[in-house]
């Protein structure tokens, strides 16, 4: 036997084959609770998308106005989610995210009270998903960054594949009983029932413990927030890997997950269910998430996520294809569960490269970002709104599908960054 070499022993070689725990991050009591909380969160925020929708395609028959309740959520991004990044990494997240579960919640027992009393005009709808789109420029950063607080770094791509799993796995849940409700009971009662459900969220996470990193609560002015928050967007965008990243989000933003907006349509018009039609749908589409979150948690922290991050692209874009040629509901589950594990992976997979590739003091102000990248997803909103009602809601998805597949090949050919990640 040749002793120069050194023998593999037992212990060598079972670190080199170790199986990652798929639920490590359980082991950590401040994430179990916000996991919990974010659950409840998911349920009453899916819930409300669901019924929102119906509710202003039901009330006005217009494609393109059922679709703008999607941009009117996500186009305050633009400008709120710098701000909120910076507020996210200067005051403690824990009661960042009460706050704005209490807020949310107020403002769908709004849109009840509206549905309630019935309506002429969508605008005061609107107005409050816009106003909730504000919001969540403060609830996104402050819940990403606080995941990576209360787990050590190399569980932090267990713990946000735990953390996509579970409100991946309600928001299911949420848009199917959304749906029945809303059909055999009506829509201000899905509405209330979505707020309730998001104000237990924010009772259950202020118990959530404030890490030090997050509790940077010197006062500051709206001046220095500002301030800290354009330094933030600076740094991030000198990172090769962040700044493309970004742009991805952008683009898959507005044609891929625009998909949604006009789904409402695509469910009554197209494939001729009703509100529980639709939310059997949505809840195809969150158990592909779940499918796509699990499948994740199990890789483990492995390498090369980048070509993995391209892969999920193009098949998200194929199964926007497939959605747009269904011809029934029994095959527009199957590729919507397709879709929906893509739509989930991608986001998982955008929010782990991101926090990876820069310092633990932007985090906050990355997620912050991210969520001003898919504030750009109200002009893919409006603009399957426009091309749904114009010439058909297959042709507007049929075409973000094509656009979103060849958005990963043009990523692969250009981006020897992501191709490395």
């Amino acid at each position: 036997m040749d002793r120069s070499k050194p023998q593999a022993t037992g212990r060598t070689r079972r670190s080199l084959f170790r199986t990652p725990k798929p639920f490590a991050a359980f082991e950590h009591r401040a994430f179990r609770l916000l996991w919990f909380s974010a659950n409840f969160v998911a349920l009453g925020i899916w819930a409300e998308r669901l019924a929102v929708g119906w509710l202003v395609l039901e009330q006005t028959n217009s494609v393109l106005l059922s679709a703008a309740t999607f941009a009117a959520g996500s186009a305050p991004s633009l400008i709120a989610a710098p701000i909120g990044g910076a507020v996210a990494d200067r005051f403690p997240r824990n009661r960042l995210l009460v706050l704005t579960a209490l807020v949310r919640a107020v403002s769908i027992l709004s849109i009840a009270l509206i549905a309630l009393s019935g309506f002429s005009s969508p605008w005061p709808i609107f107005v409050i998903v816009a106003f909730e789109g504000v919001v969540n420029s403060f609830d996104m950063p402050a819940k990403q960054g606080l995941i990576t607080d209360i787990v050590p770094r190399e569980s932090r791509m267990n713990a946000i594949s735990v953390h996509s799993i579970g409100t991946r796995s309600v928001a299911a849940a949420g848009s199917l009983a959304s749906g029945i409700i809303a059909e055999f009971v009506g829509i201000p009662a899905a509405l209330f029932v979505a707020s309730v459900s998001i104000l237990i969220g924010g009772v259950i996470v202020w118990f959530v413990p404030t890490m030090r990193s997050s509790a940077r609560m010197a006062r500051s002015s709206l001046g220095r927030i500002f301030k800290e928050a354009v330094i933030g967007i600076r740094s991030i965008l000198r990172l090769p890997t962040v700044s493309t990243l970004l742009w991805m989000a952008i683009v898959v933003e507005i044609f891929g997950f625009a998909y949604d907006s006009v789904m409402p349509a695509m469910a009554r018009d197209e494939l001729g269910v009703t509100e529980s039609g639709l939310g059997t749908l949505r809840f195809a589409a969150g158990i592909g998430a779940v499918i796509g979150a699990v499948f994740l948690s199990f890789l483990g922290d492995f390498r090369r996520k980048g070509p993995l991050l391209l892969a999920i692209t193009a098949g998200y874009g194929i199964g926007l294809i497939g959605v747009a040629s269904s011809s029934n509901l029994v095959m527009a589950l199957i590729v919507v569960t397709m879709v929906g594990a893509a739509a989930s992976m991608f986001d998982a997979m955008q929010w782990t490269l991101l926090q990876a590739n820069v310092p633990d003091r932007l985090r906050g102000r990355v997620i912050g970002g991210w969520v001003f990248a898919i504030g750009f997803g109200w002009v893919g909103h409006l603009s399957m709104g426009v091309v749904g009602e114009l010439i058909g809601v297959r042709w507007a998805l049929g075409g973000a599908g094509l656009i979103v597949a060849a958005t990963s090949l043009v990523a692969l050919a250009v981006s020897s960054v992501l191709r490395r990640a």
